[in-house]
């Protein structure tokens, strides 16, 4: 009896691992990926998440500052090679045409992040393994989570971690051998890309397996769920004789901002009854350059400015309290552009309020 139960083990962990391994009615999948549009079949909440995200605008037809940095890249290095698909359209085969290519528009789809099995290290960037089975797909949910139409693993700890994310996220290296950004994270089990990025909402993950709540698809970024990221930065008041000092505390594991293009700034408003009488402003920003000048990301080889709030930093500003003030209002505000990238772009890019504090004086 007891070699018939050890032969059967193997069985057991496989049917444990692929759940829903029997499925009635798996998609055609007529490409290397199942296409995004198969996805609504179930996760129609889930998809109207993902397509007002940066995953689905990841492609320069859909985001006008990505689209514009790379006509710029493609015009002062004479490349048209879309080298970006690397992570903005992962599985696009064709750089070179890549709109020829029928999954460039398919951007950061469904079916190649939660095909991810690993991720390796690379100097340059790192580099996503994708599982070889189509319609093998990893999630977070318990094994009894299945579906008719794929199979689902929920045993690969990168898809609770983070780890997952740091394919696209973790580094890039430019061909100077410098790193334009960096994630700078220590992912754990409590805080990861995903805890923050993708909490818990309320709402069944599909409309034929009632769940309480979904991993949030809208992927929270400076313009959409960004009210999911608030509770990890606090803003500060407090008053002490003449002095008011303005408290930042980020408790994130990441510096503010990661991208070298992006701008925080804090503006403080002295006011005397409705009248502003008083005001003061601090930018927090981490600008890439060559020869001390900025530049943009493909050319620049050092950091010409750093005053980017870290992760787990702690920035306080003292300020003199002007004598007719009644109170005091501190604002801070995030860019998707530092506003001299904006106007040279031409694009219009306004000031995202993140947080706000006032007190009486």
């Amino acid at each position: 009896m007891l070699p018939l139960i050890l032969s059967l083990l193997p069985l057991a962990l496989w049917a444990n691992i692929f759940a829903g391994s029997g499925t009635k009615h798996s998609m055609e999948i007529k490409g290397d990926f199942a296409e995004t549009k198969q996805c609504i079949r179930c996760h129609l909440d889930i998809y109207m998440e993902y397509k007002g995200s940066r995953h689905y605008n990841s492609i320069p037809e859909r985001d006008p500052i990505h689209g514009a940095i790379f006509q710029l890249y493609s015009k002062a290095t004479g490349s048209q090679e879309y080298k970006c698909a690397r992570c903005h359209a992962p599985a696009v085969k064709e750089r070179r045409n890549p709109k020829g290519d029928p999954y460039y528009h398919e951007a950061i789809a469904c079916a190649y992040c939660h095909r991810i099995e690993r991720v390796e290290r690379g100097r340059r960037a790192m580099r996503n393994i994708i599982h070889s089975e189509k319609g093998v797909y990893y999630g977070t949910r318990n094994p009894e989570v299945r579906s008719d139409y794929h199979k689902i693993v929920s045993t690969n700890p990168i898809h609770r971690d983070g780890g997952t994310c740091m394919g696209c996220h973790s580094h890039k290296e430019n061909s100077h051998g410098f790193v334009v950004c960096q994630t700078e994270s220590n992912n754990t089990l409590e805080q990861n890309c995903i805890t923050c990025h993708m909490p818990q909402v309320p709402g069944s993950l599909s409309d034929r397996v009632n769940t309480p709540t979904h991993a949030y698809h809208g992927f929270a970024s400076l313009d959409k769920g960004r009210e999911y990221l608030q509770k990890y930065v606090d803003l500060n008041l407090s008053r002490r004789g003449g002095e008011i000092t303005v408290s930042i505390t980020n408790k994130a594991p990441h510096s503010l901002l990661l991208h070298p293009l992006r701008k925080a700034q804090l503006v403080v408003l002295f006011y005397k009854g409705d009248e502003l009488i008083g005001r003061e402003e601090r930018d927090f920003e981490r600008i890439i350059g060559k020869d001390g000048e900025a530049t943009p990301p493909w050319v620049a080889t050092e950091i010409v400015k750093d005053t980017m709030i870290k992760g787990g930093e702690r920035r306080q500003l003292h300020l003199q309290i002007p004598p007719e003030a009644t109170r005091v209002r501190a604002e801070l505000y995030l860019y998707r552009l530092r506003p001299e990238i904006a106007e040279k772009l031409k694009i219009e890019d306004r000031p995202l309020l993140f947080k706000e504090e006032e007190i009486g004086l």
